[in-house]
């Protein structure tokens, strides 16, 4: 091989070695640039905005059924109330059941209706998720009471002496920056 042929290879060589490295910069240019353009922010709809449609769960019975909804602490309930014997059905199971046979959680969702003396003349279908067992308690006896107020607001000032119509606003307290929870920080050490 002559030396024209020799450097005419390496002319070839040099110029394959570049090639990929152009491209790459090609490559890196055009990401820079599609970056660089400006994109219009995805259009979100406000929460606020949207109406809330109470759609009424397939496993209910037919009829003319009334609706409430109650909250507790962190637990949110949908009530139905029917014309029917009196049971109470929580989360598709029996009240004793779902709230394990704490008499007093099953005391106060039975208070509204032993309030207005309606225990035995009406079904309770309540869905409640969220919180706990005691919250959701809460939840669905305040659920109940709304709907007996929808079924005949002349039941209202009853309900309401017994104090069965106010939402309980006592929550948990969000924690703190710098501290353990809400109020508690850490322990301090002298030396």
């Amino acid at each position: 091989m002559s030396e024209e042929e020799k450097k005419a290879v390496k002319k070839t060589e040099s110029a394959k070695a570049k090639a990929p490295k152009k491209k790459k910069e090609a490559a890196v240019a055009v990401e820079h640039k599609e970056h660089r353009e400006h994109k219009p922010a995805p259009v979100v709809e406000h929460a606020a905005a949207k109406t809330a449609v109470v759609t009424t769960p397939s496993i209910l019975p037919a009829g003319k059924k009334y609706y409430g909804t109650g909250r507790r602490k962190e637990a949110v309930a949908k009530v139905w109330l029917l014309p029917g014997t009196g049971k109470i059905i929580v989360n598709g199971k029996p009240m004793s059941v779902y709230f394990c046979k704490r008499r007093l959680l099953e005391f106060y969702v039975n208070r509204p209706l032993a309030a207005t003396q309606n225990s035995t003349r009406f079904d309770v279908y309540a869905f409640v998720h969220g919180g706990g067992v005691p919250g959701q308690a809460g939840a669905v006896s305040l659920g109940i009471a709304r709907a007996l107020v929808e079924l005949n607001p002349d039941l209202k000032g009853a309900l309401k002496k017994e104090g069965l119509m106010t939402r309980d606003p006592r929550m948990k307290e969000r924690k703190k920056a710098g501290l353990k929870r809400a109020r508690r920080a850490f322990q301090y050490t002298k030396r």
